[in-house]
This record gives C-alpha cells, structure tokens and sequence, in this order.
C-alpha cells in the first residue's frame, strides 16, 4: 500500500499567493444559485479591485470581466494597452427581466453578487388572445 504525502495546511493555502506574486493570476469562482424572486451569481475573483470588475449585459449573455494592463516596451510611450481577461460569461435563462438587473459589491465577503430577478414568465405568464375575424 502506498502512503499519502502529507502537505501542510499552510502550504496548500498559500499556493494561490506564491502563484499570484510570481507574476500569475489567482483563479476567480462563480457560483449560481435559484432563489425565490431570481437568481444570485457570485463572483469572487481575489487580487482584483471591485472597482476594475465589470458587469455588461449583450444579448442574452452576462458577462463579468476586467481590464488587464499591457505595457508598451517603450518606458518613454505614455500610452497603456488593456486586455480583457474574462471571469465569466454565462447564458442567461428567458426567465430573467433583463432590465432589472443590479450588481452590489459585498465589502465583508469580497466579492460582487449579480441579481437576476423572474419575469413573468417564470411565475406561469398567462393571457387570453382574442381571435379576430376576417371577412
């Protein structure tokens, strides 16, 4: 049988760290949950600020993303290129009012929370069609 390696606990918590200080990125997570009047997605994306993440609505895709700066090679060029590193992009259901959506920053959880409310079509949406006669 062969034996387990031990890491220690420290060690595994601070990989993601050690990643990030030697010029890598730490892993971002989202997550959805259904509730009673929409769905919550959480995003947490650690070592990036709450005021470069950005929420935009195209179509029917939600996406969360931020702007990473490229630097000219040139230390004399004053100009700065950005890139977008995407966080999320995900499909959002017909079930969702696309107007109503709101994003809040939580400061105690550090991370961004995304409200989809219902439409009405979620709750059952009904409606007579009167049939018009042509003569």
């Amino acid at each position: 049988m062969k034996n387990k390696m031990k890491i220690p606990q420290e060690v595994l918590m601070n990989i993601d760290f050690i990643n990030t200080v030697n010029g890598g990125m730490s892993q971002p997570t989202v997550e959805i949950e259904s509730g009673q009047d929409g769905y919550q997605v959480m995003v947490k994306a650690p070592g990036i600020e709450a005021e470069d993440l950005q929420v935009e609505i195209i179509k029917n895709k939600l996406m969360v993303f931020h702007l990473l700066p490229i630097f000219a090679h040139d230390p004399e060029a004053n100009s700065e290129y950005r890139s977008i590193r995407f966080i999320s992009n995900l499909t959002i259901p017909n079930d969702v009012d696309l107007e109503s959506i709101a994003a809040h920053y939580d400061e105690t959880l550090l991370h961004v929370v995304i409200h989809l409310p219902y439409n009405q079509l979620h709750q059952g949406f009904h409606r007579k069609v009167d049939i018009e006669r042509w003569k």
